[in-house]
């Protein structure tokens, strides 16, 4: 009789009380739909920042035709690195020579090298012999040869929205024999901050190049469009390169460096085959 009571007794402590066996059907239910119903909500997210993969181009609302051309897979906002192009140098040294180009040394003994990183002349400034950052200034850098790109504004044009268009500074022409690249002020941070603007004096001088893992390309034409805060430079870059193709038709990624007076931007864009039509 012990015997059996011991007995009765272990098995009701591995079983556990009658409800532990439905809450633990619970707890591993709960945790079986939770995984399922978060990725259902992060699909349902992901197709909605997509909506260009699954949507008609004539149902986009307007909103959605901006994003294309505004903020997307190829249209990004970059911070501008403003450059140093002073002609005296930046601070002075009363501690002689030290770390000084012995060829910058004059006849009196004084340090002339420019651009070094020395103490200030004034207690009140900060030295400072980097390259100088200005979050508040952006360019943004779109590119038009994806076909999403070109859809959206045509879709902006059929919803009106002349203005937004004009703003938005799109390429005058898409070549199918080149990539083109906008770039268009985005927030200038400070007055006077034109860099794409056509002036009686003449248009801006801009160096940019296109580099992908086959080689870096110079573009074979820059056209300059707009006014005021819709100016822009569009750059035309050859497809080919010693006669391969530039970009592959798998999935690839490209550089876009361009570099202005006092400036210069880094945009870098991943090319899948949308992107290569």
């Amino acid at each position: 009789m012990e015997a059996r009571s011991k007995s009765h007794l272990r098995s009701r402590t591995l079983a556990g009380p009658p409800y532990s066996r439905r809450t633990a059907m619970l707890i591993a239910a709960f945790r079986s739909i939770v995984p399922l119903l978060l990725l259902g909500f992060g699909l349902l997210v992901s197709r909605a920042d997509d909506f260009w993969k699954h949507k008609p181009a004539a149902q986009w609302s307007s909103s959605e035709a901006l994003k294309l051309v505004h903020r997307s897979p190829w249209a990004r906002q970059e911070v501008v690195v403003f450059l140093r192009i002073e002609e005296q140098a930046a601070y002075s040294v009363t501690t002689g020579t030290h770390h000084c180009d012995p060829d910058a040394i004059d006849a009196s003994g004084k340090c002339l090298q420019k651009r070094r990183v020395e103490a200030p002349v004034d207690s009140s400034r900060q030295p400072d012999g980097a390259p100088q950052l200005t979050p508040s200034s952006a360019i943004l850098v779109r590119w038009e040869s994806a076909p999403p790109v070109a859809q959206a504004f045509v879709r902006l044009q059929e919803l009106g929205e002349h203005a937004v268009i004009e703003f938005q500074a799109p390429a005058p022409r898409l070549p199918r024999d080149r990539y083109v690249i906008t770039a268009k002020v985005e927030q200038a941070g400070f007055a006077g901050f034109e860099p794409f603007a056509v002036t009686p004096a003449g248009k801006p001088v801009l160096h940019a190049t296109l580099k992908t893992r086959r080689g870096s390309v110079a573009p074979l034409e820059i056209e300059f469009t707009g006014t005021g805060a819709s100016s822009a430079a569009h750059f035309f870059f050859p497809r080919t390169l010693d006669g391969a193709a530039l970009l592959g038709p798998e999935r690839d990624s490209a550089d876009f460096y361009l570099q202005g007076r006092n400036f210069a931007i880094h945009s870098k864009f991943t090319i899948d085959s949308e992107s290569l039509q």
